[in-house]
C-alpha cells in the first residue's frame, strides 16, 4: 500500500452539501443522546436555558471563525490559526485536544453506540462499539468522497427522527414541570452548560478538513452560520420536550430513547433508536476519524510529531496511519474507561479551550495579517469583531471555570495531559523557536478555496 507525504496530496472532494453534513452531524450527533439526560440531571428544568447559554460563545465563535476560513482554508486549520497567535501554543493545544478526542469523543459516541443498539439487539455495548469504530476506520480510509457521501445520508435519517420526537413530544409537554426552573442553582445550570458545550461547538472542526473542501473560502462562511443555527434550534426543541416530559429523578440513569417511549408507539420508539440514536453517534464517530488523522498528519508535516504520521495513501487520498492511531486509541480507551461522564467531560474541556484560542486568532488576525484579510472574502467592522471575539473569550472562560470544577476526576486528567504535551513542547523547542510561520500561509489575495 503505497504512501506519499503531506497535505497537498490530499483529494480536494467535498462540497457545500457534503460539509454541511458533516458539520451538523458533528453537533447534533452522539452527544446529544448520550449527555443530554445527565446535562438535565444537574440543570433541571433550565435544560434549555443552559443549551442556549453552551450556545452563546458558538454563535459568536462563528465571526472569527469566518473570518479565518475565508482568508486562509487550511488542513488541521485548528491548529493552524493558533499557530498565528504562538506555534508552542498551538502545538499543546492541539496535542491536548487531540488526547481529549481520542480518549473521549471517539470512545462516548462508540459506547453510546453500543448502549442504545443493546435495546435492540442483546450484544455487550463494548463490542458493538469496537464494531463501529472499526466499520468507519475502514470507510475512512477508502477516501473522503465515500465519507462525506454517507454523512449526507445519515444525516437525513438523523433530522427525520429529531423531527419526529419533536413533534409528537410537544403536545404532551407538562407546563407544571417548569415551575421550579432553578432547582439546583445557577450554578448547575452553568455547570450543564460545560456539558452541553459539545452541541453547538463540535461542528466547528469540520474546519480541519479545509484543504479537501471544494471553493473552501466560499463555502466554510456559509456551512458555519447554517450548521450552528440548524442544530441550536433543533437541540433547544429536543430539550424541551424531555424536561416536558420526565423530572429530574426520572431522566436519571435514563436515555433520549427512554424518555421517547414515554410518548412514542413501539414501532415509532424503534425508528427514533435506529435512524435516531445509532445514526447520531455513527455520524459523529466518521468525522471525527477525519478530522483526527488530519492533525496528526499536519502536525507531524512540520518535523513536531513521527514522520510517518504525515504519509498519505496514494490510491484513496487518506492519512492511513493516523487514522490506524486513532483507532487504536480509542479502542483501547472504550475498553479500559467505559464511563459516558468521563468521556463527555473530556472532549468538552478540550473544545472550550481550542475555541477560545482560535477566537483570540480571530481577534488579532486582521491586525498582525492586513494583507491577508484584505483578501478574505468575510469582513466585518472592527468593533463587531472585537465584541464577538471578546464575548466569545470571556463566556468559554466562565464555562470553563465551572465545568472544571463539577467534574472532578476529567479535569485532573485534562490538567495532566496538558502538563505532558506542554512538556513534549518544551523538548521540541528549538524547531518551534526556528518555524517559519511564512512558511504555511498562502500567499495574501489568493483565492485559496478555488
Amino acid at each position: 500500500m503505497g504512501a506519499i507525504k503531506g497535505e497537498a496530496n490530499l483529494k480536494r472532494r467535498i462540497g457545500f452539501l457534503g460539509l454541511l453534513a458533516m458539520s451538523v452531524g458533528l453537533n447534533i450527533g452522539g452527544a446529544l443522546f448520550a449527555l443530554t439526560t445527565l446535562a438535565a440531571g444537574l440543570s433541571g428544568p433550565s435544560l434549555p436555558l443552559a443549551m442556549l447559554i453552551s450556545s452563546i460563545p458558538c454563535l459568536l465563535a462563528v465571526v472569527p471563525y469566518c473570518i479565518l476560513t475565508s482568508s486562509m482554508p487550511t488542513t488541521a486549520a485548528t491548529y493552524r490559526y493558533i499557530q498565528l497567535i504562538n506555534p508552542a501554543l498551538s502545538l499543546v493545544s492541539m496535542l491536548t485536544l487531540l488526547v481529549c478526542i481520542l480518549i473521549g469523543a471517539q470512545p462516548l459516541f462508540a459506547l453510546a453506540f453500543g448502549k442504545y443498539l443493546q435495546t435492540i439487539i442483546p450484544l455487550d455495548p463494548i463490542i458493538s462499539g469496537l464494531m463501529v469504530l472499526t466499520f468507519f476506520y475502514v470507510i475512512n480510509l477508502l477516501g473522503v468522497e465515500l465519507t462525506a457521501r454517507l454523512q449526507i445520508i445519515l444525516l437525513a435519517l438523523l433530522l427525520s427522527a429529531l423531527l419526529m420526537f419533536v413533534i409528537l413530544g410537544l403536545p404532551e409537554i407538562e407546563r407544571a414541570r417548569f415551575v421550579e426552573f432553578f432547582p439546583n442553582g445557577i450554578g448547575g445550570v452553568l455547570t450543564a452548560a460545560g456539558l452541553l458545550f459539545t452541541f453547538s461547538a463540535g461542528g466547528f472542526f469540520v474546519i480541519d478538513m479545509g484543504g479537501e473542501v471544494i471553493q473552501a473560502n466560499r463555502v466554510f462562511p456559509r456551512v458555519l452560520f447554517l450548521g450552528i443555527f440548524i442544530v441550536v434550534i433543533i437541540n433547544i426543541l429536543v430539550m424541551i420536550v424531555v424536561v416536558g416530559i420526565a423530572d429530574i429523578e426520572t431522566l436519571k440513569g435514563k436515555s433520549l430513547v427512554h424518555i421517547s417511549e414515554f410518548f412514542l408507539p413501539g414501532p415509532a420508539v424503534l425508528f427514533f433508536t435506529a435512524a435516531g440514536a445509532l445514526v447520531a453517534c455513527a455520524t459523529t464517530i466518521n468525522v471525527i476519524f477525519s478530522t483526527v488523522a488530519r492533525g496528526l498528519m499536519v502536525v507531524a508535516a512540520d518535523g513536531l510529531l513521527p514522520d510517518i504520521l504525515g504519509r498519505v495513501n496514494r490510491r484513496f487520498g487518506t492519512p492511513h496511519l493516523g487514522l490506524t492511531l486513532t483507532y487504536i486509541v480509542a479502542s483501547l480507551s472504550l475498553i479500559f474507561i467505559p464511563s459516558l461522564m468521563f468521556y463527555g467531560s473530556m472532549l468538552n474541556l478540550g473544545l472550550i479551550v481550542a475555541i477560545t484560542l482560535v477566537a483570540v486568532s480571530g481577534l488579532r488576525f486582521p491586525g498582525r495579517f492586513p494583507d491577508h484579510y484584505a483578501g478574505s472574502l468575510f469582513k466585518v467592522p472592527t468593533r463587531l469583531r472585537q465584541i464577538t471575539c471578546i464575548s466569545t473569550i470571556g463566556i468559554n472562560l466562565l464555562i470553563f471555570v465551572f465545568f472544571t470544577i463539577a467534574v472532578g476526576r476529567a479535569t485532573f486528567v485534562f490538567i495532566s495531559i496538558a502538563v505532558l504535551t506542554g512538556l513534549f513542547a518544551f523538548s521540541r523547542r528549538n524547531r518551534l523557536r526556528n518555524f517559519d510561520l511564512k512558511s504555511v500561509m498562502p500567499e495574501p489575495n489568493i483565492a485559496t478555496g478555488d
